[in-house]
């Protein structure tokens, strides 16, 4: 299926970003752009008395998002742990059928 692709206007911390997705992304690509400006917001308050600058502030807000990348890449690697389930449940059935 060919999906129509439209330029949005994304507001990412204080700025507006021309931005192309899929019509089918755009809820998906908004949420991402506030969630950044919300962290990037958090980040900004909590370290208000540090002085940082806003391209710190990025860095953190950056860094925080791959964080959360990377651990639900891990989360979501369970696939070895699902296939050797499905096998165990497979066995445990056989002996069932044989023995019970």
């Amino acid at each position: 299926m060919n999906e129509d692709f439209f330029k949005i206007q994304l507001k990412i911390v204080d700025k507006h970003f021309p931005y192309t997705c899929k019509r089918s992304d755009e809820a998906k690509v908004r949420k991402a752009a506030t969630g950044f400006t919300e962290r990037f917001m958090a980040y900004s308050s909590h370290y208000a008395k540090a002085s940082f600058s806003s391209e710190d502030l990025l860095k953190l807000a950056g860094f925080d998002f791959a964080l959360k990348l990377e651990e639900g890449t891990r989360m979501e690697d369970l696939s070895p742990f699902v296939n050797k389930i499905e096998q165990l449940g497979r066995e445990v059935q056989n002996c069932i059928e044989l023995y019970g």
